[in-house]
């Protein structure tokens, strides 16, 4: 015999009680799982533009350093990005020296290799649920520095 308190009432647990948090569980799932991988996916693409807008400073700084002579400036961006997924990025080098303009600019451009997200629309087993909506996944910095 259970020993009870008078004027409590009894607590009866529904069975169904359990069901309830097993589905407020799923569908927590279902809008934290995409978020999770937009923030990875994010992360990953702002660390990869920062190392090719890194590597585009230092090519720009040794031309700079040299007096206009590119011949370093190439190898030193696929050093500087050979740490990335993909393939080695291109890089141009353009000198400007006139009367008005001495400058260099280098541009290095780099295609993004996804994490999550397939690399080409065809790809997709669905393809209107593109992550990436359809961006062409390709990232460029460019750096443009006077010349002494």
């Amino acid at each position: 015999m259970k020993n009870t308190v008078p004027g409590a009432h009894a607590t009866i647990r529904d069975a169904q009680g359990g069901f309830a948090a097993v589905e407020m569980a799923m569908l927590a799932a279902l809008v934290l799982a995409p978020l999770l991988m937009l923030l990875v996916e994010g992360s990953k693409i702002l660390g990869e533009y920062a190392t090719i807008l890194s590597a585009s400073r230092e090519a720009a700084r040794l031309v700079m350093r040299e007096n206009g002579d590119t011949t370093g400036a190439v190898p030193l961006v696929q050093s500087l990005t050979s740490g990335l997924d993909g393939p080695t990025p291109e890089v141009e080098i353009v000198v400007t020296e006139s009367d008005t303009e001495n400058t260099v600019k280098v541009k290095v451009e780099y295609v993004y290799q996804t994490v999550i997200a397939a690399q080409s629309q065809a790809d997709l087993p669905y393809p209107d649920l593109d992550m990436l909506g359809g961006w062409d996944r390709r990232l460029g910095a460019q750096t443009v520095m006077p010349l002494p």
